[in-house]
Order: structure tokens, then sequence, then C-alpha cells
């Protein structure tokens, strides 16, 4: 296990990041409590149970602190969801495995996932556009969905289907799931991923197929 760089490209000691996360995990406390534009530095630093100037040395302000948070979550998805896609046979069970794995992982960071949600509506950059609400990060997202449905075109596993269509449907399903989850306590995520899984594997079968 090797530490992270800092920005200067110094490395960082074993410490040092695991106080930018529990810092981060503080911030995300405090946004899921009083909202993102509540949430000051001052009041993360106290829920952290360090002073403010601790957040400084790690984070240069508010905006790189709630930068690295959204990165944080992204990497940790990538983290769970990549090798469940991987461990799965053939491109279909790879596409159950992504739709299982993101629901997943949604249902067992609920508190992370809306925090996120919150950052990304509000965080701006120095011209006030939005930081990370952009068609190319999206893109990004989804690259990995449209290849295994491509290569599974391809291989003859999917039926006729423009494959960007198809991915985009299944991420705007996921992340409603995910404003479900926020909104409703009692949501359930098995039954809906289990429902998911039902609706995209249809969707992608060739027409008369019924294996």
């Amino acid at each position: 296990m090797r530490s992270e760089n800092s920005p200067n490209g110094q490395q960082r000691s074993f410490i040092e990041e695991a106080r930018r996360r529990q810092i981060i995990a503080s911030a995300v406390e405090v946004i899921s409590e009083v909202g993102y534009g509540n949430a000051s530095l001052a009041r993360i630093a106290k829920h952290a149970g360090i002073s403010k100037g601790v957040i400084s040395y790690h984070f240069a302000g508010k905006d790189d602190l709630m930068t690295q948070l959204v990165i944080q979550l992204y990497v940790s998805g990538a983290e769970h969801i990549a090798p469940k896609v991987a461990e799965a046979v053939g491109p279909r069970n790879m596409l159950l495995a992504y739709i299982e794995s993101n629901l997943a992982f949604i249902a067992a960071n609920v508190n992370y996932v809306a925090a996120l949600t919150d950052v990304v509506l509000n965080l701006r950059d120095a011209e006030g556009r939005p930081r990370f609400a952009s068609a190319d990060g999206e893109q990004e997202i989804i690259v990995p969905l449209v290849d295994i449905m491509r290569d599974g075109q391809r291989a003859g596993d999917f039926g006729e289907f423009d494959p960007l269509l198809m991915a985009k449907s299944i991420r705007d399903a996921i992340d409603g799931a995910a404003g479900r989850a926020i909104r409703e306590p009692d949501f359930d995520m098995d039954l809906y991923a289990a429902h998911m899984c039902r609706l995209f594997d249809v969707a992608t079968r060739k027409v008369g197929a019924d294996d």
C-alpha cells in the first residue's frame, strides 16, 4: 500500500492521508446535516475535533476540500465496481454486474452520495460554472459501459441498439436510484437492482432471443 502524492508532487505520509480522509468524512457528515451552503471550514473542523488550521494545512480552502470529496467518492466507487465487472464472464454478465455493483455501492454510502450530490450542484469554478456537472465528465463515466455493450454486440450477445444511448439510459436509472435512496429512507435497493437487471437484460437482447 502506498501513500498519495500531494499537489506539489511530494508523497504524503500515511498519517497525512488518514487525516485528509478524516476531514473529508467530517465534511460529508456536516453537509448531510446542514447542507453545502452552511458547511463552513470552522463547522467541519469542530465536527472533526481539530482546528481550522489543520484543514488549511491539508486543503487549499473549502473549494479544494469539496473537490477532493467528490474525487474520493468516484475513486472509491471505481475500486468497488471495477473488480466486480472484471470477475463477470461475458458481456451480458458484465453488464448486470455493473448495474448491481453500482447500486450496491450507493446503498452502502447513501450519506456520502447525498453530500456529493449537494457539492456537484453547488460547487463553481472561477467563471461561475458548475465544476463537475459537464457533458465531458458524463461521457468519461459511461465509457466502460459503452465498451461492454459494443463488445457484446460484436460477440453476438446483444441485439441492435445505440450503445451510447443505452449507456445513458442505464446511468440515468442508476442516478435516479441514488436520488430515491437519498429521499426515501425505506427505499429497497435490492429490489430495485433486481428490477433494473431484468429490465436492461430484456432491453439489450436480440429480437426473438429467449435464453
